[in-house]
């Protein structure tokens, strides 16, 4: 199954209140590709108001993507012309006292989430933390499963760098997406 992991595409990293520069930028590359995909599965920060994270908690992040707050929601023209079926929604840092950047941390090989036959394509915000890490739980799994991963850069958005997101692919074989 070809599967489009779209990482952390929301409202407050694309124009709130932790927005990477430039973050609508990567809204429509991703838009352009979403149909080339069986699945568009979507991860999302998830954070309760107490989260560690959060400076008031002691952490170093302003207050984002609250749980159902319009913060946490992804832009309403990606999800437009997805059938509920085509989509799922991964929801990650839920637990207040954990720092959780990367999606699947805790999916073993075993669960059967993945199959050998699958290609995930991962984009998303923001390449130096929650791309990079869900890619690195990504290539764990590939791994031990088989499957293919890649990521399309054109729908990778930043804060500062892509390079840790590149020397990461370099260093573990993960190929660029080619969206021609």
């Amino acid at each position: 199954m070809d599967i489009l992991v779209v990482v952390d595409l929301q409202k407050d990293f694309i124009d709130g209140k932790l927005a990477i520069p430039n973050g609508n930028a990567v809204v429509q590359p991703i838009n352009n590709i979403k149909f080339r995909f069986n699945q568009v599965w979507f991860t999302l920060d998830w954070h309760p108001a107490n989260h560690c994270s959060f400076k008031e908690q002691g952490g170093i992040w302003p207050v984002h993507c609250l749980h159902y707050s319009m913060g946490a929601s992804v832009p309403d023209c990606i999800m437009e012309g997805l059938e509920s079926q085509d989509i799922r929604f991964i929801q990650k840092a839920e637990n207040p006292d954990i720092e959780e950047y990367g999606a699947f941390t805790h999916t073993a090989p075993e669960e059967g989430l993945f199959s050998k036959d699958d290609n995930l394509v991962v984009c998303g915000i923001a390449s130096e933390y929650c791309v990079l890490e869900t890619l690195r739980n990504l290539v764990r799994l590939r791994d031990a499963i088989g499957f293919k991963v890649s990521v399309f850069m054109n729908g990778c958005g930043c804060f500062e760098t892509q390079q840790p997101l590149l020397d990461f692919m370099s260093q573990n074989n993960v190929p660029e997406y080619n969206a021609l």
